[in-house]
């Protein structure tokens, strides 16, 4: 597959690669399907740590470095999956800000927020449904493409916003 790359990323190769970016669904499939050249690996795995292509790998280092936070904030793939995930949010069952969160939560983290996390999200989303409500050219930038009809776009792009602190979190981007 071809997920999100920057434009021309592969033009400075040894050779000149076509990256014709997927649309629908394989554009979200996992990293394991993307398309890797040795003499130019995508970089996303680069970034976080993927092997070498032409050694064995038997245990993979970690780390985390400001590079990787940058990338999980504002690389385009994971700015589209939090935009999917704020529409899921805003399609799911909750109706409350404090539910929705406590959904935003299960779908990224597996669990419920406490109490701390869920005033400190809320505290965020309510700077941002006021951020948006005064920018509403920026609003629809950031809203998902797609969300339920009864919902304002400052309010979309709110629940984008929140969705990308959350899939920034440690705890959803690290396994322990």
């Amino acid at each position: 597959v071809h997920p999100p790359q920057p434009p021309g990323i592969y033009v400075l190769t040894q050779q000149k690669k076509p990256w014709p970016e997927d649309t629908g669904p394989d554009r979200y499939r996992r990293g394991i399907y993307t398309y890797f050249w040795r003499s130019s690996p995508d970089p996303f795995m680069a970034t976080f740590d993927a092997p070498k292509a032409n050694t064995t790998c038997t245990r993979r280092t970690r780390s985390n470095t400001p590079l990787q936070a940058l990338t999980l904030a504002n690389d385009r793939g994971f700015f589209e999956i939090a935009r999917g995930l704020a529409a899921r949010v805003l399609r799911g069952p909750a109706s409350s800000d404090s539910q929705r969160i406590d959904y935003a939560f299960q779908l990224c983290l597996s669990r419920s927020a406490n109490d701390r996390e869920r005033q400190r999200i809320l505290k965020f989303l309510q700077a941002q449904r006021q951020h948006f409500e005064n920018s509403p050219q920026q609003a629809r930038q950031v809203a998902p493409e797609v969300f339920p009809k009864h919902i304002d776009v400052h309010e979309a792009a709110a629940w984008s916003a929140t969705a990308r602190v959350l899939m920034n979190l440690d705890e959803f981007i690290t396994r322990e």
